[in-house]
């Protein structure tokens, strides 16, 4: 993904310039943002250094920026550099964003010449549109959906059903049609993939230098999904949860969900041609493959995430920061038919767990609890979320050797809301400051629907100490 430089003035952050920045982390758009990216004392060499490295400059117009030494002369680099322009190549990508009115071509003699983002007050719909626009010059597509939110902390997933601290799908309460049929992908999404030097071709080969593993198999795809039927106690239940399922592979997920940036021939992404809104899936012509996402608790009191590993292909860190994963992550596979034929979740749930969790203490179906279903913002990927409570000590579950431990490195908290709090908060500051590869948002969701499950009485305790402000000093 592109990274883009934002010029702007400090008085204009509270007003406007923190909540666009926002805006664009949410659509998984990286910053360059003076706030974050600038070590004290070092200003000038880091606004070059910055302007090497990133692919679009945006700069904030406002009467405050026309007045700045500062946004002058960023603008001045960036108008001489040809990555950045350079109209004999139709090349343009310095973006003028009008935040307040002024005479913003006076700034620099060649700003007119690039097409300007007017966010100065205008209806609700003509807004939309210029964020539909300007977001899809950067390969994405404007999402209207609310993120779960707790505090400051925000989570790039859409709930489906349950999350709600109440709603429990124990085995017998999700009805499983299928899998049935196969997923076959677009042509042109094929074509992008396949052949000498298509996707999976680089991603394999890129596999092979880092020795990760990367194989293509069968994977169960979500194509539908409803739930509720009339509550004895009167009302609605959300229970039963009935899925819709067919077949889908590997190759697939990796040529549409995980690429879903990728360009096509007719400079449309994959995003933007196949996907359909967050809420559809039946009307969506991405992979979807369904996954589990849990966390582990110990009868001792400790609830467990993992460290992502660089020896699976699609769970690469970013450099050499960390990453991180729920302690039992993974999509239905063939192993996990019943014996009429017919998927069965919490059949993925145990058997991820002795993959990634247990090892030889194989968990019952019976100590699963999924909380509901969700879908990620970028990468689509509808998962069943709740937890696994294992009969084991923090330090029994610690002594086992999973038979896929090779796949990440689990990692305990003490199951109270001041310990995981803290540090879900610490994470996701570090993840803002850019000290941390992007963080798997289903890792810190997971966590924060433990609490939400165990401890609905301190719900409130819970949103106040994520609040950012609450961080000391030096998190």
């Amino acid at each position: 993904m592109s990274r883009i430089f934002i010029s702007h003035t400090t008085p204009d952050r509270p007003t406007f310039v923190d909540a666009f920045v926002e805006r664009l982390r949410t659509h998984y758009l990286d910053t360059w943002f003076s706030p974050r990216d600038i070590p004290p004392g070092s200003w000038e060499q880091a606004i070059r250094d910055g302007l090497a490295e990133c692919h679009w400059f945006v700069v904030v117009l406002t009467p405050n920026a026309l007045q700045s030494d500062w946004v002058r002369a960023e603008v001045a680099l960036a108008l001489a550099d040809r990555r950045y322009f350079d109209p004999d190549r139709g090349v343009c990508r310095v973006v003028p964003v009008l935040a307040t009115a002024c005479d913003w071509t006076t700034l620099h003699p060649q700003l007119h010449r690039c097409q300007l983002v007017n966010l100065t007050s205008q209806s609700d719909e003509m807004l939309r549109q210029v964020w539909y626009d300007l977001l899809a010059a950067w390969g994405v597509v404007l999402h209207e959906y609310p993120q779960y939110r707790v505090g400051d902390v925000v989570i790039p997933v859409y709930l489906f059903v349950g999350g709600d601290g109440q709603t429990r799908f124990r085995p017998g309460d999700v009805s499983c049609t299928g899998p049935d049929g196969c997923f076959t992908p677009p042509d042109d999404v094929r074509a992008l993939a396949e052949g000498p030097d298509g996707l999976l071709e680089r991603r394999r080969r890129e596999a092979a230098e880092k020795q990760q593993v990367f194989v293509n198999n069968r994977q169960v795809r979500l194509a539908g999904a409803s739930w509720g039927s009339p509550s004895p106690r009167g009302g609605l239940d959300n229970r039963p949860l009935r899925l819709r399922l067919v077949w889908t592979e590997y190759f697939h997920t990796f040529a549409t969900n995980m690429n879903i940036d990728a360009p096509l021939p007719d400079g449309l992404t994959v995003g933007q041609k196949y996907q359909s809104a967050l809420d559809d899936l039946a009307g969506s012509r991405l992979s979807n493959p369904i996954a589990v996402n849990l966390s582990v608790v110990t009868r001792d009191g400790f609830i467990f995430a993992a460290h992502r590993s660089r020896h699976v292909a699609w769970n690469t860190p970013t450099g050499t920061r960390p990453a991180y994963q729920p302690a039992v992550s993974g999509d239905g596979q063939p192993e996990d038919l019943d014996e009429a034929g017919t998927y069965d979740p919490f059949r993925t749930a145990v058997r991820e767990a002795v993959e990634e969790a247990t090892g030889l203490h194989r968990p019952r179906p019976e100590d699963v609890t999924f909380f509901g279903m969700a879908r990620t913002f970028k990468t689509r990927f509808p998962f069943l979320f709740g937890e696994l409570r294992v009969r084991l000590t923090a330090a029994e579950l610690e002594s086992q050797r999973p038979t896929m431990g090779w796949e990440g490195k689990l990692f305990g908290l003490p199951f109270t809301v001041a310990a995981v709090t803290d540090w879900v908060r610490r994470r996701y500051r570090d993840q803002l400051a850019r000290r941390l590869g992007p963080a798997v948002g289903t890792t810190l969701f997971a966590l924060v629907q433990s609490l939400l499950y165990a401890y609905p009485d301190q719900w409130e305790e819970v949103v106040a100490r994520l609040s950012l402000s609450s961080a000391s000093a030096n998190e």
